[in-house]
């Protein structure tokens, strides 16, 4: 599943734990600031960051990530340092 982008709103893993996905939506932000914050956030490369913000960007909206609340808070965090607009699901 790592690199996969899914529509569902909950990911089961394994061992049947659910996993939380960090959802970044279009906004009017330039674009290299919100590559960069990305990066940042996620330590995913450039052309990872530059895929996600595409897909936000026409669609409205992207997984930036999945995982438990603990490691999504801090990717959340770090994001709305420029005030992103995300939500945790």
């Amino acid at each position: 599943m790592t690199g996969t982008f899914t529509e569902t709103e909950n990911i089961l893993t394994d061992d049947n734990a659910v996993l939380h996905k960090l959802i970044l939506f279009n906004s009017n932000h330039i674009w290299d600031e919100v590559i960069i914050q990305l990066s940042k956030a996620t330590g995913y490369s450039n052309m990872q960051c530059e895929q996600i913000a595409i897909i936000a960007h026409t669609k409205g909206k992207a997984v930036v990530s999945t995982g438990d609340i603990p490691k999504l808070n801090y990717i959340n965090s770090v994001l709305k340092e420029i005030k992103l607009v995300t939500e945790i699901s």
